[in-house]
């Protein structure tokens, strides 16, 4: 299939919105494409060399897809003004305070805006029979779907590699590794012990130190397997 870019739309893209992070979405399979099914494929690192393509962070996304039939959805300018369940979050309540957040475990939620098709609601695939709800994986991978009003379904999870999202990985988490910065060892506690007593755990500090029932979350029951992680080589 065509999944050509056009390189002046990304030339325009350079001028337009805030100043946003690089992408973080893995270009080396490339592993950078949804589908609509009635759109085509998405790409969602591309944008303006990759300066302003999709940023994956611990709550929020940022940037630019690219649909080579519908042109540009917004997914974020990075400066959330809400705060949820104790991390920043877009509030979706208007257009001036939009995009998609991910939750703690891993969840999307919000909306992204494409001037040419409307909104695209990241919550959508939780809506459907059966639910397949837009989420990202430990494993750094993009799953589920979202909606669009005028473009139907998107789905972020074709298995064939090449056919779907994931971040870098140099961004996906590490098991114990909860100050993410690429191992484990004791400096990784004072970082698992903020997130245990003051909250605010990212899907990255879920994946990184939830190692006990209940899922989803830090408790007491993840310290003694945490503490067991770090002990082994």
């Amino acid at each position: 299939m065509n999944r050509t870019i056009i390189s002046a739309g990304f030339v325009a893209l350079a001028t337009a919105g805030a100043l946003l992070a690089a992408s973080n979405i893995d270009n080396t399979v490339p592993n950078k494409f949804s589908w609509g099914e009635n759109v085509g494929w998405m790409n969602w690192r591309d944008a303006n060399g990759g300066t302003q393509g999709v940023n994956v962070g611990g709550s929020i996304m940022e940037g630019y897809i690219w649909g080579e039939n519908i042109g540009w959805i917004n997914v974020g300018d990075g400066t959330p003004g809400s705060v949820c369940s104790g991390l920043a979050c877009y509030a979706n309540a208007n257009g001036t305070d939009f995009g998609v957040n991910i939750s703690a475990n891993g969840t999307l939620h919000g909306y992204g805006w494409g001037e040419n098709v409307g909104w695209i609601n990241f919550d959508g695939g939780a809506m459907a029979t059966p639910a397949q709800p837009a989420k990202i994986l430990c494993s750094g991978r993009l799953t589920g779907y979202a909606w669009g009003e005028n473009v139907g379904w998107i789905n972020l999870s074709v298995l064939t590699p090449g056919q779907f999202v994931s971040v870098v990985s140099s961004f996906v988490p590490l098991l114990c590794d909860m100050n993410h910065d690429g191992v484990k060892n004791g400096l990784d506690i004072q970082a698992f012990e903020n997130k245990l007593l003051l909250g605010g755990a990212t899907w990255r500090d879920i994946c990184s130190g939830d190692l006990a029932p209940p899922p989803g979350v830090l408790t007491p029951a993840d310290v003694p397997p945490f503490v067991a992680c770090l002990l082994t080589p």
